[in-house]
C-alpha cells in the first residue's frame, strides 16, 4: 500500500492540480483491490486537488424516454472504471452536467463549477479553467486515447466534424423532463498521433506505466496539430471517424 501511496505521489509531483485517467487492471495485483487503490489515492494526494471524469453518457439519448431506469442511479458513472465509483463520495465537489460530470476532491475543487448544459468541453467548462490553470493530466496505464482534455483541445479548434456530434441531454425544466441538444465528442482512438509531438514525463507506478503531461502544452499542441490539419487526431478505421473526413472534406468545398 505505502509503496502504491509513493509511486503516486511521484506521478503528482508538485502540481496544485491533478488531472488522473487510470486503468487499474494495468498496475498488476493489488492487495485490497480497487477500495485500496481509492484509499492509496486519497493519501496521496495530500495537499493537491484530484479531478476526474465522472460521465454519465449512459444517461444521453436513451430510447425509453427522459426517465433513468427504474432504481438506477442517474449519477453514477459509467465506463470510467469501477475506481471512479468507488470515489464518487470521497469528492469535495462535482459539476452538475447531466452527462459530462467533472469531479474533484481537494482545496481547489469548485474549478469543476459551474458547466453549463449546454458546454460540455467549451471555453465555459472545467477542461477550459484546467488549461488555464496548467493541471497535471496523468494518464495511468492508459494511452492519449483516455484524455479528455484533448475533446476540449477539438472543440475549441472548432473542427468540423463536431457539428454531426450533437446528442440529446435529459434536463428539468419547471419539474418536468425534458431534452436539449448540445455538441458531443466523436471517437478518441486516433488521439495517440499527437504522441510524437509530445514528450511526456513517465512514471512507474507498481506494474503500469504513467504518462504525465502539462495540460497547457497538450492543449496547445493539439490544438495547432488541429490547425494544420483537422483530421490530425482522427483515428484510420473507423465508422464515425470516416465520416468526420467526409465532415471536413464539406466543408473545405
Amino acid at each position: 500500500m505505502q509503496a502504491l501511496v509513493a509511486a503516486l505521489d511521484a506521478a503528482f509531483g508538485a502540481a496544485e492540480l491533478v488531472v488522473l485517467h487510470a486503468a487499474t487492471s494495468a498496475l498488476g495485483p493489488i492487495e485490497g483491490g480497487v477500495d485500496a487503490f481509492v484509499s492509496a489515492l486519497r493519501e496521496a494526494r495530500r495537499e493537491r486537488t484530484l479531478v476526474v471524469p465522472t460521465f454519465t453518457m449512459h444517461h444521453a439519448d436513451p430510447p425509453s424516454g427522459p426517465e433513468p431506469p427504474r432504481g438506477a442511479d442517474p449519477r453514477t458513472p459509467a465506463g470510467m472504471g469501477r475506481w471512479v465509483e468507488r470515489l464518487v463520495p470521497f469528492l469535495d465537489a462535482r459539476s452538475s452536467h447531466p452527462t459530462e460530470s467533472v469531479g474533484a476532491l481537494g482545496p481547489h475543487a469548485a474549478i469543476v463549477m459551474p458547466h453549463p448544459v449546454d458546454e460540455p468541453m467549451g471555453p465555459r467548462s472545467p477542461w477550459a479553467r484546467l488549461v488555464e490553470r496548467d493541471a497535471r493530466i496523468v494518464l495511468l496505464g492508459v494511452g492519449l486515447e483516455r484524455c479528455s482534455l484533448l475533446h476540449h483541445a477539438e472543440r475549441m479548434a472548432e473542427v468540423p466534424y463536431l457539428d454531426g456530434s450533437a446528442y440529446l441531454v435529459p434536463v428539468e425544466m419547471d419539474g418536468e423532463p425534458s431534452w436539449i441538444e448540445v455538441v458531443g465528442n466523436r471517437c478518441s482512438e486516433g488521439f495517440p498521433r499527437l504522441l510524437p509531438r509530445l514528450a511526456p514525463e513517465t512514471v512507474r507506478v507498481l506494474g503500469a506505466e504513467a504518462l504525465v503531461l502539462g495540460a497547457r502544452t497538450l492543449f496547445d499542441v493539439a490544438r495547432a496539430a488541429l490547425r494544420e490539419d483537422p483530421r490530425a487526431l482522427l483515428c484510420s478505421s473507423c465508422l464515425d471517424c470516416m465520416v468526420a473526413r467526409d465532415d471536413i472534406a464539406q466543408a473545405r468545398r
